[in-house]
């Protein structure tokens, strides 16, 4: 009995060691979990810089609405006024998240965060891009929505 318990943390322990190595060598940031009515909406990464133990990296990718046209990601349906939220597993730096609605290529708007953003009332498509900065750097991430 005695035996198994110090096995079982053992593990636990190593478990936590490898997680906590995976963090610090990895040179990506941390991805938002984005959310509406109950549906996990996908984001793709665009630009960003980070700070990995080993090596820093920075990219670039085109606007917002080119990478969803790229990768091929297709919109969330959702219903007027919907409430959205966005999260992340590591929290970013205090009032570093930011979130724009892309009129065209070039053009944006600012987006109020609460706990939530309220999407639009209007039926159409709406590009969105989620900035955020951590310690080890910043990124941007973008998402698309279908409002029916």
């Amino acid at each position: 009995m005695k035996k198994g318990l110090i096995t079982i943390i053992l593990l636990l322990v190593l478990a936590i060691g490898i997680y906590s190595a995976i963090s610090l060598f990895s040179s990506k940031p941390p991805s938002p979990k984005i959310t509406v009515e109950g549906k996990k909406v996908d984001a793709v990464q665009g630009s960003y810089c980070w700070d990995g133990l080993l090596h820093s990296v920075c990219a670039t990718t085109s606007s917002p609405p080119n990478v969803i046209q790229d990768q091929g990601i297709k919109p969330i349906v959702v219903s007027p006024l919907s409430k959205l939220k966005i999260a992340f597993k590591e929290q970013p730096l205090e009032d570093s998240l930011n979130v724009n609605q892309w009129l065209s290529n070039e053009e944006t708007k600012d987006i109020s965060i609460n706990d939530h953003i309220l999407l639009p009332k209007e039926k159409g498509i709406y590009v969105y891009d989620v900035s955020a900065s951590w310690e080890k750097g910043s990124s941007i991430f973008a998402f698309v929505i279908e409002v029916k």
